[in-house]
């Protein structure tokens, strides 16, 4: 990836310093589980160099942490990265607290605190509410918790949601749109310590406050790295057991008719089997996955993997500045306008606390910073429209591919939708927060038929159609 200008509000990778360490009580869980002693750690390895870019060291947590729940989130050009939770003695005792930082000042402050305390809990999004779910409350044996809760930005409240269909841990959680929430994997374990490794997935509807079973992943796994791109998820890597790691990588293409259903295909297996490993998408198809485990117990790795999708191949790299695991993480994509043809997307990775070599729980916080040139793809113009207003698409007729411009004059909440002539939903280009401003997006309908098109734009302030033609 090249690095093209480094923004104000550039894309970061968060690491944490070391302020306080448990050489010999920071237990994993499944160490909790399953009774094992001593750990086998891993020297840094350096690997060939991909990424352009540099690290910087950031302010530090306000204490060590590992295994929390957390998500990113954005507003205009401000960055947060929310964690839930997670285990700031090394022994395996939850807490309560929450936190989240600032990446645009570099501070860390509390926020409300969980209504109860979590730990290997996960965490996602849904426009300006965050989501966490499952874990443990206290420590092994004590049963995973099936508690839901969803956390207001802008009141800084928690509220509680109906509980999960099964009580998990290790599991993950990804929202789309704007209504629904997957949760997939993980363990379950129940109050009468029986144990599952799932490959379940469940599917939560906000609108209407109810579970449904979606499509099953194709192997059992827990601790995975997990991301969405586009309509799609990537996981990779993950435990198959107490003692077995995977290096599998599956895409699920979710079924935009009935999204219940995801097309789960497996993919190049991942260079490393690790688990408490963390992955983000890219601009252009592009996973970078970072960290993790290479054995079942403590051992931190600094390695970092790029998945190109389009192309199936897995290459190194920049390693991360200290090999770690089970540490808080998220990442935004930001883009920037730079010419008709081309945009600048400032990616920004958050990732804060975790275990690191020793065994040791961290609090130091790294920033790397990365632009990557990207074409057709959300155009953000620094001009502020003094109005709401959708534009004809360019070129119409099309063949394959279309531009679709839209502008908000205020920060919305956008939904940015492809119908056909029956009126059926075929592709959601937008469903999410957008601060003010002018917006271009494509569309390619390669996998449609030709015919006559609908997009639609919808805030709570605003909405309106168009019609277009597609010609093969």
């Amino acid at each position: 990836m090249k690095a093209f200008y480094i923004a104000p509000s550039v894309v970061l990778f968060l690491f944490i310093s070391v302020t306080m360490i448990y050489p010999q009580t920071v237990h994993t869980t499944l160490e909790e589980m399953y009774g094992r002693n001593g750990f086998t750690i891993m020297k840094n390895n350096s690997v060939e160099k991909i990424m352009d870019g540099s690290w910087t060291q950031g302010v530090d947590m306000p204490y060590p942490r590992y295994y929390s729940g957390s998500v990113m989130y954005a507003r205009n050009d401000t960055l947060w990265l929310y964690v839930f939770g997670g285990d700031t003695t090394g022994g395996g005792v939850a807490t309560k607290t929450c936190l989240r930082y600032n990446v645009n000042t570099d501070t860390w402050e509390y926020i409300a605190p969980l209504p109860v305390p979590m730990r290997v809990n996960a965490a996602t999004k849904l426009g300006d509410k965050l989501y966490t779910m499952g874990g443990f409350s206290a420590p092994f044996p004590s049963p995973a918790l099936t508690d839901f809760y969803e956390y207001d930005v802008n009141t800084n409240t928690w509220s509680q949601m109906p509980d999960l269909p099964v009580p998990l841990f290790f599991h993950g959680a990804e929202g789309f749109e704007d209504s629904l929430i997957y949760i997939m994997g993980g363990i379950v374990y129940t109050p009468s310590r029986t144990e599952e490794w799932s490959d379940k997935t469940f599917l939560f509807n906000w609108n209407n406050q109810s579970f449904r079973p979606a499509t099953i992943l194709p192997i059992p796994i827990a601790s995975f790295a997990h991301s969405k791109y586009q309509n799609s998820f990537i996981i990779n890597s993950g435990l198959k057991s107490e003692t077995e790691l995977s290096n599998s990588t599956f895409k699920g293409d979710i079924d935009l008719g009935n999204r219940q259903n995801i097309n789960w295909t497996q993919r190049t297996n991942h260079p490393l089997s690790l688990y408490a490993s963390y992955s983000a998408p890219f601009p252009n198809g592009e996973i970078y996955s970072a960290g993790g485990s290479n054995t079942p117990d403590l051992t931190p790795v600094d390695y970092v993997f790029e998945y190109d999708l389009n192309i199936d191949v897995y290459n190194s790299a920049d390693p991360l500045p200290v090999a770690g695991m089970a540490y808080s993480a998220g990442v935004i994509n930001i883009i920037h306008s730079q010419n008709d043809y081309n945009d600048l997307e400032i990616v920004t990775i958050v990732i804060a606390g975790g275990i690191i070599l020793g065994p040791a729980i961290t609090n130091q916080t790294w920033i790397f910073t990365d632009t990557v040139e990207v074409s057709g793809l959300n155009e953000i113009i620094n001009i502020i429209p003094s109005s709401y207003s959708l534009s004809q698409n360019y070129p119409n007729p099309f063949n394959p591919s279309t531009t679709i411009q839209f502008s908000i004059p205020e920060q919305s909440f956008v939904k940015l939708e492809i119908y056909n002539a029956l009126g059926e939903k075929v592709s959601t280009l937008v469903s999410e927060e957008l601060g003010a401003g002018n917006y271009k997006y494509e569309w390619n309908a390669e996998n449609l038929t030709s015919g006559i098109y609908f997009y639609r734009i919808e805030t709570p302030g605003y909405s309106e159609s168009k019609k277009m033609i597609l010609i093969k």
